[in-house]
């Protein structure tokens, strides 16, 4: 057995692209700053009960937005998350939607309501996941198996296109999607309707930018972050905060760099040192299911 201490930056070092990476949030994310305003907007969070979905939640609060619509499966978790939020940013009006996303006409109910109060919303961030407990493929259940893909793809799915649907009838709304997905380099035996139900919602993301010009769309993995849901494997190198996902997520709202739209990104990278690479992306499929193929 090896005495060696762990480093807990190996696998972020190891995925990076950008020469900098980060595990927390730095001066040129800052939601705050004038640059990333979302005043007068409308944000939607999924799985906005904890965790990453939480930071998403103030982070999009810190810009300035009018509105935030927080989908949860429950309805404690949401209020949880809207008094937290609303005590530091009170003049930012919070409407919470407990919805089951694979029940699709629940989540048309759900945006029945959030066009009722808003009218319109201008990005959508799709957080909610589940992750099935760990098994072979031959030791699985399938319907524990598959229960991965009604939430992480079709549940997605149902938003998306709910938001699309919504964001189309008000036509000087540019609107943008954050997909939260995980590393597609990957393949942590066990562990395969998570990881194959993310590179579906990688490859949605790439449908939402092809068919929609005037629609931003990105997939973001949100690094190792200390959750729940963290495995135990996983946790000495859990040292990304939920707030960088969530600065992240408002640089790509307020920026909506076309030259990253369709493609899969990692809250680690120096979003600054990607601007600075926009030839290289615009003349190849890197970041893109693509570059594999």
């Amino acid at each position: 057995m090896s005495d060696s201490p762990i480093d807990p930056d190996q696998f972020t070092r190891a995925g990076s692209i950008t020469k900098t990476y980060y595990r927390d949030v730095y001066p040129a994310i800052e939601p705050s700053k004038p640059e990333f305003s979302q005043a007068g907007k409308v944000s939607i969070i999924t799985g906005a009960g904890s965790g990453i979905g939480r930071a998403i939640t103030r982070s999009h609060a810190q810009s300035g937005v009018k509105g935030l619509v927080l989908i949860t499966l429950s309805e404690s978790s949401a209020e949880e998350t809207k008094k937290i939020v609303q005590a530091e940013f009170p003049s930012v009006e919070i409407l919470t939607l407990p919805t089951d996303i694979a029940d699709e006409m629940a989540v048309a109910r759900t945006f029945d309501a959030i066009k009722d109060k808003f009218g319109t919303a201008h990005t959508l961030v799709n957080n909610a996941g589940v992750f099935a407990p760990g098994a072979p493929i031959v030791e699985s259940d399938s319907a524990t198996w598959w229960r991965d893909f009604e939430i992480n793809v079709r549940g997605t799915y149902h938003v998306t296109a709910a938001f699309l649907r919504l964001a189309a009838q008000t036509q000087e709304i540019k609107p943008t999607v954050v997909n939260l997905i995980s590393s597609l380099a990957l393949t942590p035996p066990t562990l395969s309707s998570y990881f194959i139900s993310k590179m579906g919602v990688a490859k949605l993301t790439e449908f939402v930018d092809a068919e929609n010009p005037h629609v931003t769309a990105y997939s973001l993995s949100p690094g190792i972050v200390l959750t729940s849901m963290t495995l135990d494997s996983f946790k000495p190198f859990a040292k990304d905060t939920a707030e960088l996902t969530g600065a992240v997520t408002v640089y790509l709202a307020a920026k909506r760099p076309e030259y990253l739209s369709g493609r899969h990104l990692s809250v680690n990278w120096d979003l600054e040192e990607l601007g600075t690479r926009q030839s290289e992306f615009a003349s190849s499929d890197k970041l893109k299911i693509g570059q594999f193929v």
